[in-house]
């Protein structure tokens, strides 16, 4: 059991951070071009995910105090995955912050906690999604809290290591949003049917 909540965090971020860690890389390879800038970066992405993590936790208390929270969920990740998709709602929004941080000038490694601030702030404007997709592992037994959260973490480092490391590769994959989507639609069906 312990095992089915932790792989249940680890690929709803996998599945909802997806399409975020392809934006970021090109933001980051923007804004710094050494390996310690793009870890104060990567550290301001971190801190950011841990808010959006609290609230998601929030959000899915009052969820959980409806009727049919379970329906409601799956409706709200089902409506998630059709916005990715046809760049509504939540896309746009993303799209506008990468403009305008693509629009900063490369800041000197010195300057870390700039770069953490504005991995935070890049990170927090771009997780509505994410606190979306989170919410839905919540609604379960807070004793499975560590295992979920466990998850998250550690697909949260294996993509802030992606980013670090494999950014120039990573680039050149196309297929971000379709990914994403078909991810959030199979969380939907599988938080209806009560498999998670």
């Amino acid at each position: 059991m312990v095992i089915k909540y932790f792989l249940s965090g680890f690929f709803v971020k996998i599945i909802a951070g997806f399409d975020d860690t392809l934006t970021r890389i090109p933001i980051v390879a923007n804004l710094t071009r050494t390996k310690r800038g793009r870890i104060a970066f990567a550290g301001g992405i971190f801190l950011a995910i841990c808010v959006a993590m609290v609230i998601s936790f929030l959000f899915a208390s009052i969820i959980k105090s409806l009727p049919y929270f379970r329906y409601i969920s799956a409706t709200l990740i089902f409506l998630l995955a059709i916005s990715i998709y046809f760049d509504v709602f939540i896309q746009e929004p993303k799209k506008q912050v990468e403009k305008k941080l693509k629009k900063i000038k490369r800041i000197s490694t010195k300057r870390i906690f700039k770069l953490i601030g504005i991995g935070f702030l890049t990170a927090f404007a771009t997780l509505l999604d994410d606190t979306i997709a989170y919410s839905s592992l919540f609604l379960g037994d807070v004793s499975n809290l560590p295992y979920i959260v466990g998850g998250i973490l550690v697909a949260t480092f294996l993509q802030l290591g992606i980013i670090i490391y494999f950014s120039k590769k990573v680039m050149k994959f196309r297929w971000k949003k379709e990914v994403t989507t078909v991810g959030l639609l199979i969380l939907a069906v599988l938080i209806l049917f009560n498999v998670l």
